[in-house]
């Protein structure tokens, strides 16, 4: 017990002997802490100043940089009146979309269909109904639109613009074989505006496009967009004796650009506002494949026009039913080709010997599968063809000398 109190003073006694060393390298150590201490704060500080000024330069960066991935993506555009302006924020591509939907959207127009009918206590009554869209390609007042649209002769028609104004159709020219017909308008005082017309040879594959029309007879100025799907694409239209087509065309372009009942006959246009097609078909119950004719073919009938004021085309003088191989298979004394139903007899057909239920099953030296009538329209009035057919089991051939069609 004595020896544990006896050491006690000793303890304390080293305490104090070694208490100013000790408090000195407490001391020490203290300092060190309160620098240490500064130094954060002040990077912290920094710190403060540095992130917001980061954050900023890179908002500028990717914002209103024209050269930032960001940008290329992101536009504001201003939309309205005067002082109430809506800012949005739109894609580049859709900016582009906008753009050419305005320099465009006029100069598509609804082609109306005049109809005298009788109604029971009414009398005779004046329908008017959009029934297709069409495009002024010619500021003088020439109309592109579908032949199918303007097909029955004994009716009228009236050209309805995107603003309402309407116009009376003077002239008709048309071409079945292409489904493409030119309308001329009584333009009166306006002032119209044409669409540019493209070069539909050297599409590809992919590019953008948007339709423009009127849907289902009600909805003047409709836009759709899509890519083009597909090119030189063979399409058959109608019903023929067999449950299959009656009209073969080549040479169209697919679409995935929705393409509606009432929209025939309006403009396929590109990304830099140039018309490249004419829509004029979509398949019933499959979505997202639409057609569209190439411009160059309209081009071709517009140059006539101007030149000739009409269309100059090669005559045969048949009416004819495609029939396919699959077809020719399935029915006894059938072969692939053209199946001559009808023939005029003043025609070069009939003078050449050519007769009703014979199948012309070569023209000009092509074969006869798809369409006759596109292979016709390869040559010019006045030349003379080989034409083949098949008669009773029997290959004839027959030198024709095409005529002109008239109008």
């Amino acid at each position: 017990m004595e020896k544990n109190i006896s050491k006690i003073p000793t303890l304390i006694e080293d305490e104090k002997s070694s208490g100013g060393k000790d408090i000195k390298v407490l001391n020490k150590q203290g300092k060190k802490k309160r620098k240490g201490v500064v130094k954060f704060f002040l990077a912290v500080f920094f710190l403060s100043l540095l992130i917001p000024l980061l954050i900023a330069c890179l908002i500028y960066f990717l914002l209103f940089d024209k050269t930032s991935f960001l940008s290329k993506y992101l536009k504001a555009t201003e939309v309205g009146n005067n002082d109430d302006k809506i800012e949005l924020v739109v894609t580049e591509d859709e900016a582009n979309t906008i753009n050419i939907v305005k320099q465009t959207q006029e100069s598509v127009v609804s082609i109306a269909i005049s109809q005298i009918t009788l109604k029971q206590g009414e009398g005779l009554t004046d329908l008017t109904n959009n029934i297709g869209t069409g495009f002024i390609v010619d500021d003088s007042g020439i109309v592109v639109t579908n032949q199918h649209v303007v097909s029955d002769t004994t009716s009228s028609y009236k050209v309805v613009s995107y603003l309402g104004d309407e116009f009376e159709v003077t002239k008709i020219l048309r071409d079945d074989v292409s489904d493409i017909a030119l309308l001329r308008i009584d333009k009166k005082d306006k002032v119209l505006k044409s669409l540019e017309l493209g070069d539909s040879d050297k599409l590809l594959v992919g590019q953008n496009v948007i339709a423009i029309g009127t849907p289902l007879g009600e909805y003047a100025g409709s836009v759709t967009s899509g890519i083009i799907s597909g090119l030189n694409r063979s399409v058959s239209a109608g019903t023929g004796w067999f449950g299959t087509t009656t009209k073969t065309y080549e040479g169209v372009i697919q679409t995935d650009a929705a393409i509606n009942p009432g929209n025939s006959g309006g403009p396929l246009i590109n990304s830099q506002g140039e018309v490249i097609g004419v829509n004029f078909a979509t398949t019933s119950g499959v979505d997202n494949i639409s057609f569209a004719l190439p411009i160059n073919k309209v081009k071709n009938r517009l140059e006539e026009y101007k030149t000739h004021g009409k269309f100059i085309r090669p005559y045969l003088g048949v009416s004819y039913q495609m029939i396919s191989e699959y077809e020719a298979l399935y029915y006894k004394d059938v072969v692939p080709g053209a199946l001559v139903v009808r023939i005029d007899p003043v025609s070069p057909a009939y003078e050449a010997g050519i007769r009703r239920g014979d199948f012309i099953t070569e023209f000009g030296g092509e074969k006869a599968i798809n369409s006759l009538g596109e292979l016709i329209q390869k040559h010019k009035v006045g030349e003379e063809v080989e034409v083949k057919v098949w008669r009773a089991g029997v290959e004839q051939s027959f030198k024709v000398k095409l005529g002109e069609m008239d109008e």
